[in-house]
């Protein structure tokens, strides 16, 4: 993802809305399209409940995808400094 700071605000919006509208169309439509089935069937609420399990599962790897794009990678491996490596497990022997 590009920086935000170098777009224009519409540009940003628009992206925003476009992820947003995507996940939502995710977990609708299969629950819509199984609420469908169910009706043309006669098997309701069997379908719809898959449907909607179906869009949940959808919709959530959409939205951890999304997160992991907004989280900034972590900038090296922790480093321990002199003051934490102190063994606090009994006193000090000085």
């Amino acid at each position: 993802m590009p920086r935000q700071d170098s777009e224009p605000p519409m540009v940003v919006a628009s992206r925003w809305v476009h992820q947003i509208t995507a996940i939502s169309l995710e977990m609708a439509l299969p629950a819509g399209a199984g609420f469908w089935l169910d009706r043309h069937w006669n098997l309701y609420p069997w379908l719809t409940v898959i449907g909607a399990c179906f869009g949940l599962f959808v919709a959530g790897t959409s939205l951890v995808q999304l997160i992991k794009q907004l989280t900034p990678p972590p900038k090296g491996p922790p480093t321990i400094s002199s003051e934490k490596k102190s063994d606090n497990s009994g006193p000090s022997q000085q």
